[in-house]
């Protein structure tokens, strides 16, 4: 089985775990910190979907614009227009605020279905194409894909889900 063979099972199995994850939450639930040093459900549900974007639009298909800049979605959310969280600041991390987070969860709808078009048209002689992926290194297109896919997405899931718990709301079965 090749890692887009496994990609197109688990994807579903990721995205209906992120939506559990979010779509009961109050604006309030999405922006806490329990704990005080730590980053809200908010700020790594936008890093690791817009890290998604990056990856699957700029990075491995060569510039090609995201989904965050052909939809605007920085102004309709209020987000940072280009950055997506990796090296923020912490303070500043901690600020971030989506505005609209229905928005952000339609946001999240997109990146999924245009990730899954690439993925089916993906020509496999671009696999081992080389790239610089900052700030991790050098790879290829596939190993960015795969390092970036599912260890990043389920990790991140994993946060939400600890921090769901610390604000006292239900796990969410991972």
């Amino acid at each position: 089985m090749s890692l887009l063979d496994y990609w197109h099972i688990m994807e579903p199995y990721l995205d209906r775990h992120l939506h559990r994850a979010l779509d009961d939450l109050t604006d309030e639930q999405w922006h806490a910190i329990p704990t005080g040093a730590g980053n809200s459900i908010a700020f790594i549900a936008w890093h690791y979907i817009r890290t998604e974007d990056n990856i699957i639009h700029w990075i491995i298909q060569e510039r090609t614009p995201t989904v965050w800049m052909q939809g605007g979605w920085s102004e309709r959310l209020g987000l940072p227009r280009v950055s997506q969280g990796t090296g923020m600041p912490f303070a500043e991390a901690q600020a971030l605020r989506i505005a609209d987070t229905a928005g952000f969860l339609e946001y999240i709808r997109q990146v999924h279905t245009a990730t899954d078009a690439f993925l089916d048209r993906w020509d496999p002689a671009d696999y081992n194409t080389r790239i610089t992926l900052k700030p991790v290194g050098e790879m290829t297109k596939l190993q960015a894909m795969g390092q970036q896919g599912f260890p990043h997405g389920f990790g991140h899931i994993g946060e939400i889900q600890h921090i769901r718990c610390l604000l006292g709301l239900p796990g969410i079965g991972l």
